[in-house]
């Protein structure tokens, strides 16, 4: 990484991250200080450098101290911050309300124990030079993941093979606690899907396949932590409901934005927003059959003020206002999602 592994922001002044690290939280009070510990054994090591990392912990509307013990850990950090729900949504809904937050280049969501090891966001990171999404395989070299108390290891067993089953993802381990994303590509998944539980993993997999991105699987160490809300049979029964609803897409917002019919590259496209100031940030999607510019997480007059920025930015270009769905976004795969250029790059 060249300088000091940081980029500049949309807003003039405004230092990127290189990655933001997500960390959703229900009431883990009593655990977010040994996971600091953790992060930081991590960085002593430089698996991670915390000097270009957002770390975000994602308070999900605990009834805990957890409020409290994330502000404390995030005011120890170089650039720390707490995002507090008002209600508990369920660990999809937390992580997805911290990418809507998250400032960084890259980005990768952990458990707040960090029973997988935060030495493996190296790895991870590494894993993005090449990839869209990496995830974390705890599979032992039997292809299966072994759980301290064998109800939850069969449990687990049963769900991943009635996944791979319905959705042909072929994945070892859909549920691994530590998964990263290049940042826009992130804020596609996460605004095309809508599970804000346990099954929300399967989901976002499930959108890479349908989209095209290409997934790759890190191996990772994994201590179990006591303190799992994890029900061994109950919740693989809610995740599979939730996934069955989930398979096309048919309930969520379509992404609001614009296809580029002008002459126009991809790269002279993500040049010229490139200074767009509003938020949420613009996105360019190629694929073979189409330039599109999508606007996630964006809504109500927010995307009114967001579009006009994008327009005046594309003039005289010809674009065409529409909304794009899961199926239509689907039809247009292999979508390409590159990374923004960002100001002074």
């Amino acid at each position: 990484m060249a300088g000091d592994g940081r980029r500049r922001g949309r807003t003039s002044g405004e230092v990127q991250p290189e990655l933001t690290l997500i960390i959703p939280a229900y009431n883990e009070g009593d655990r977010i200080a040994s996971g600091l510990i953790r992060l930081r054994t991590a960085a002593a090591t430089g698996a991670i450098d915390l000097d270009t990392t957002e770390v975000l912990y994602v308070d999900d509307g605990s009834t805990d101290v957890t409020t409290a013990a994330a502000t404390e850990a995030a005011a120890s950090l170089p650039h720390g911050r707490v995002l507090t729900l008002p209600k508990n949504l369920g660990k999809g809904g937390a992580v997805r309300s911290g990418v809507a937050a998250a400032k960084g280049v890259n980005m990768a969501f952990c458990d707040a124990d960090f029973s997988i090891d935060a030495k493996h966001l190296r790895e991870f990171v590494a894993a993005l030079s090449d990839a869209d999404v990496a995830i974390g395989s705890r599979a032992t070299t039997h292809g299966a993941v072994e759980y301290g108390h064998k109800f939850r290891t069969l449990g687990g067993r049963l769900f991943n093979r009635l996944v791979n089953s319905i959705t042909h993802l072929d994945l070892a381990d859909t549920q691994c606690g530590m998964k990263a994303f290049r940042g826009e590509v992130a804020r596609i998944l996460f605004a095309t899907t809508s599970i804000e539980r346990f099954a929300f993993d399967v989901e976002l997999l499930t959108r890479c396949r349908q989209f095209g991105f290409v997934v790759r699987e890190v191996p990772v160490g994994w201590d179990e932590i006591a303190g799992s809300s994890v029900r061994p049979f109950a919740d693989p029964y809610s995740m599979l409901k939730d996934l069955a609803k989930s398979q096309l897409g048919g309930q969520i917002r379509p992404l609001s934005g614009y296809k580029v019919t002008g002459a126009i590259s991809a790269e002279q496209l993500r040049a010229r927003i490139a200074n767009v100031t509003a938020s949420p940030q613009p996105v360019v999607i190629e694929s073979a059959q189409a330039l599109l510019v999508v606007f996630p997480f964006a809504t109500g007059p927010e995307r009114s003020a967001l579009g006009a920025h994008v327009l005046a930015a594309l003039s005289p270009l010809k674009v065409s206002a529409d909304a794009f769905t899961v199926k239509d976004l689907s039809r247009l795969a292999p979508l390409t999602v590159s990374q923004e250029l960002t100001k002074n790059q």
